[in-house]
């Protein structure tokens, strides 16, 4: 399911890399900074204005046809700036360099903790990760770069009968954001959960309102292709409908209902490759 985050993109763009092709700057856990990715920039802490908590002072960046150097620059700077909040998810415009076009998104402090800028083939923006979970930027032929959309949500939720009586329910993180740190779980309408029988990946109670409640460090996918990120598992005892049979049919209840929400994550600052080619890329393949 999804967590609330996740915008429209800020703008298009066409255009070559910042850095040589190839050229990797420092890493982070792993990740190589490649084109058109530049480092992260450290400012002023940022606070996702949705229901999940979502926490950084850790801003990704990328700019293309521009330096990484004053988009690092320029997007601190614009970051720091307060705009006012519109729960339509419309961007409000900044004055940035000269002769771009900037826009971006307010924290839930009033500050521009998402954004973008462009002039013609030029580009940058700072946490397009969070604003922009299912968008990725796709290297063409020619080595330009686009934008396109990728289908999915930030988990993917499997509920699979054990026992009679027993159902296990497993989280897999498939966000580009980053870890999963806390979620919770509310049964379909009619089931009750009566226990937890077992719990992998993480750490699981039953909450006061009926609902599972789990928190952990649930590692994001290695690419939105991929199926590879972290895991919860639950296995679960619960009471639901009891099937039933009319006109020689037997019937039986489903999980039609259930829902997922995340509460916490832990953004990362780089880009999670969206294609396996962009992934063969980042892994050096």
């Amino acid at each position: 399911m999804l967590a609330a985050v996740g915008v429209g993109a800020y703008f298009l763009v066409s255009g070559s890399a910042s850095h040589p092709r190839g050229v990797a700057a420092r890493s982070y856990d792993g990740h190589e900074f490649l084109e058109p990715e530049c480092e992260p920039f450290t400012g002023v802490r940022w606070r996702y204005p949705g229901p999940a908590q979502i926490e950084s002072s850790k801003y990704e960046l990328f700019a293309i046809d521009y330096s990484c150097t004053s988009a690092k620059t320029w997007a601190r700077r614009l970051a720091a700036r307060h705009i006012p909040f519109h729960r339509s998810g419309a961007q409000s415009r900044l004055q940035g360099p000269d002769g771009f076009y900037c826009s971006a998104l307010a924290d839930a402090q009033g500050r521009a903790y998402a954004g973008g800028c462009q002039r013609g083939k030029s580009a940058f923006a700072w946490n397009w990760n969070v604003a922009n979970s299912r968008q990725v930027l796709v290297r063409d032929e020619t080595g330009k770069f686009h934008i396109e959309k990728v289908a999915g949500s930030d988990t993917e939720t499997i509920i699979r009968p054990l026992k009679k009586g027993h159902v296990q329910v497993y989280v897999l993180n498939t966000s580009g954001i980053g870890f999963v740190n806390g979620f919770t779980w509310t049964p379909p309408p009619g089931w009750r959960i009566k226990a937890i029988t077992k719990a992998k990946g993480g750490t699981c109670k039953l909450a006061a309102d009926g609902n599972l409640a789990c928190r952990g460090r649930i590692a994001p996918p290695s690419c939105l292709c991929a199926s590879d990120g972290g895991a919860v598992t639950i296995d679960l005892e619960v009471s639901g409908p009891a099937s039933s049979s009319a006109g020689g049919h037997r019937t039986s209840f489903g999980a039609v209902g259930a829902k997922l929400r995340i509460t916490t994550m832990t953004p990362v600052p780089y880009l999670i490759p969206g294609t396996p080619k962009e992934a063969k890329r980042q892994h050096g393949v």
